[in-house]
């Protein structure tokens, strides 16, 4: 069979259109793949934890609100429970950011620390978190954990420190969130500092409902509370001076899944934290726990009042 050059030339020409055809195919789908997954990262949303009491609730939402303002889409998981519970979460990716409190935070993940200041805490945590799990920038506010008692307790035994409580904590019973019994920083670590040993111990809330009525009811002697909570500055009960230092500093951070901080999320977060206070929290706490305002309302509030946004 012949075949002559011109029918050689036209062959030719058609494979080399059939190339280009599919050179262009190629590289419109790639192009496409792009797109979706540029669309894809944009859509997805960022879920923000928070503990079962109304401090963590507002944090959270002013994470929430500040994120919401920069048109990141937003879903929010609150009163979660305890740190453990927490920790999981963000394992799993049930939950993406949470506000957390160093020193108690590096206790969780090492109940053998003995570390205070903020520097040697952070230095830690960079060792001892998770390899998925990043830390933002502090905040200068912070709560630590705290234990009161009614005036009238206080005056009676004349107690003004943890230290003044030791020798008659065998009479007490102690009010908390069911981790006190066993978190480093909770019972354990009253024990080890101060020889406190109470004769019983009531699983309740932190400083909440459960706790106040328990507390002013005589159902329980001493109970564990935030030191910024709002209800400190309603109720005529006594916060005892941790004397002898048994609490780190508790600076409020980020702790975020690095998967999703983008550079976005960490720059909305990171402002948050450069402009909380502790001043701050006391107002806030006092907003939610004795004004019973919304949280989510007062953490917009304030977040509308602190102009939290990204660098245009």
């Amino acid at each position: 069979m012949c075949i002559n050059s011109a029918e050689v030339q036209t062959h030719m020409k058609n494979k080399q259109r059939s190339k280009a055809r599919s050179a262009h195919s190629v590289s419109l789908l790639l192009g496409l793949g792009l797109l979706v997954g540029s669309a894809f990262a944009s859509a997805q949303s960022i879920t923000i934890g928070g503990a079962n009491f109304s401090e963590q609730t507002i944090l959270a939402n002013i994470y929430a609100s500040a994120l919401k303002n920069q048109g990141i889409d937003v879903k929010t998981r609150l009163n979660l429970g305890n740190r453990q519970i927490i920790a999981q979460a963000l394992e799993n990716g049930d939950i993406d950011v949470v506000p957390e409190y160093l020193g108690s935070l590096l206790s969780f993940y090492d109940d053998k620390t003995a570390l205070t200041s903020q520097k040697e805490i952070l230095g830690a945590l960079q060792q001892k978190l998770p390899a998925d799990l990043q830390l933002l920038e502090p905040s200068s506010a912070g709560s630590i954990t705290a234990w009161a008692v009614t005036k009238k307790t206080a005056e009676k035994y004349n107690l003004r420190t943890l230290s003044d409580l030791a020798p008659i904590s065998g009479d007490f019973t102690l009010g908390g969130p069911p981790e006190v019994a066993t978190a480093a920083l909770g019972l354990p670590g009253l024990k080890a500092v101060y020889g406190i040993n109470f004769k019983s111990i009531k699983s309740l809330d932190m400083g909440g409902p459960l706790s106040r009525l328990a507390l002013n009811s005589g159902a329980i002697d001493v109970a564990t509370v935030v030191s910024t909570q709002g209800i400190l500055a309603k109720e005529p009960w006594v916060v005892l001076e941790d004397d002898k230092h048994q609490q780190p500093l508790q600076n409020i951070t980020p702790l975020g899944r690095k998967a999703l901080l983008t550079p976005e999320v960490t720059q909305v977060l990171n402002e948050v934290s450069a402009k909380l206070t502790d001043d701050d929290l006391k107002q806030l706490n006092r907003l939610v726990d004795i004004d019973h305002k919304d949280p989510a309302k007062v953490a917009a509030q304030w977040v509308a009042e602190h102009t939290v946004k990204t660098a245009q």
